[in-house]
């Protein structure tokens, strides 16, 4: 007899299969290994494993307790059904060579919503570990998040949520990806009321606030670039780009109330009479969280943003929409390559929306080409860059051969027991 035909004999005859012999399972009945994955390799180019355990039946309110950690053994049963009031069981396990099995990810299906539709996809890919779990009754949501294993920390997390009912698909969520500092959030079109014009759907990408070091802060931005951690503007308000040499901007918050700013431009401009007509730089400011406006109508008084514009030239700040009362402190150096300018904005607190525009005129005419961190619409707040506060355990920017680069925050420690991914 073949070995497949032996274990189908042996499960016929009411023994358990041969996977649920695994540790993991070790006095854990109702207990099951129902798939090993290949998960790549670690730093040091050992093997990494995922292990996807099956738990049974659990009573939905004893297993709470449960929840984030290693399902204990007992109060479990092979049979169940979520009528009556029991949930699924599972289990994710990182496993590496000479170091103990780490949970990674322990949940319990109830159905995750009245509709009972919940469910939990696992994807693991190379030093990745996927998680997506979907629930909801008419109103749908899914949380997704993603783990790097090796070192193991979070590297994705996103939610999105849309109304089961509705016709045109729309959906609401955001995404942040620890690893690059980027990320966006995206508001459904609203329903306005009758006659009232709206923005429609809207993205709105984050604009970071990151810690860098002192000496950078304090003089060593003129030396060293944005790199990596600066928030490359990807979004064109007038005109188009034929060669992306021709202009460039970077943006990044390094403090609550200071702004660093990178110019690339293959002709400068200015100073003229007219400013507007020079190459400069555009900043918005708004008082509430775009994502939290509706954008339908017109914004209130108390939700107006301001407007300054920044001649490269010379630096010199103009008033602009808003006719806002408060200055900018401007620091203003050359790069070392000659081929552009970085400024340190000292920025009016508090704002909770902020928008950066690089205004270039290469006749010194008129406004030709307008690149920026959002798709801003003149005046209005709902469109600025939300500001997305990276906490120092997170992630800072340190300099790197010449440039800032994201330095991941320490790893920390977890015991084998206890998932590093907690369900909300």
């Amino acid at each position: 007899m073949n070995p497949t035909g032996t274990v189908l004999v042996l499960s016929l005859l009411g023994a358990s299969p041969a996977l649920s012999q695994d540790p993991l399972c070790a006095r854990r009945e109702p207990c099951t290994v129902v798939e090993t994955l290949d998960a790549g390799k670690d730093a040091q180019g050992r093997p990494l494993q995922v292990k996807h355990v099956e738990l049974g039946w659990a009573d939905v309110e004893t297993s709470d307790k449960f929840l984030g950690r290693k399902f204990g053994p007992g109060g479990r049963k092979a049979e169940g059904s979520r009528a009556d009031g029991q949930c699924e069981a599972a289990e994710w396990w990182l496993v590496r060579p000479s170091q103990p099995a780490q949970l990674l990810l322990s949940v319990c299906n109830n159905g995750y919503g009245a509709a009972g539709v919940g469910e939990d996809s696992v994807t693991v890919s190379d030093n990745r570990f996927s998680h997506d779990q979907h629930g909801g009754s008419r109103q749908r949501w899914t949380v997704s998040r993603t783990l790097q294993l090796s070192p193991l920390r979070l590297v994705i997390e996103g939610h999105r949520s849309s109304d089961s009912m509705a016709e045109d698909g729309k959906e609401d969520g955001d995404y942040w990806d620890l690893e690059q500092l980027r990320g966006d959030v995206v508001r459904a079109a609203p329903e306005c009321e009758e006659g009232e014009p709206s923005l429609g759907e809207r993205t709105l990408p984050y604009l970071p606030q990151v810690q860098v070091d002192k000496a950078y802060l304090e003089g060593g931005w003129k030396q060293a670039g944005l790199g990596a951690c600066g928030f490359e503007s990807g979004n064109f308000l007038l005109g188009n780009q034929d060669d992306p040499k021709d202009a460039s901007l970077k943006a990044l918050l390094v403090a609550p109330d200071t702004l660093l700013v990178e110019v690339r431009d293959d002709k400068w401009t200015g100073p003229s009479a007219k400013w507007l007509n020079d190459d400069h730089v555009e900043l918005w400011l708004a008082p509430k969280p775009p994502q939290e406006l509706t954008g339908c109508g017109k914004p209130t008084a108390e939700q107006l943003p301001s407007q300054w514009g920044i001649r490269i030239a010379d630096g010199k700040v103009f008033p602009a929409f808003g006719s806002p009362k408060q200055t900018l402190q401007v620091e203003r150096a050359e790069m070392p390559d000659k081929k552009g300018y970085r400024m340190k904005l000292k920025l009016p607190t508090p704002f909770q929306a902020i928008s950066v525009v690089y205004s270039d005129s290469d006749s010194g005419k008129k406004q030709e080409l307008m690149l920026a961190t959002s798709l801003v619409k003149f005046g209005r707040p709902e469109t600025l860059n939300p500001v997305r506060v990276v906490p120092p355990a997170e992630a800072t920017c340190s300099v790197k051969n010449g440039q800032l680069a994201v330095v991941p925050g320490p790893v920390k420690k977890t015991e084998p027991d206890v998932a590093v991914l907690r369900m909300e």
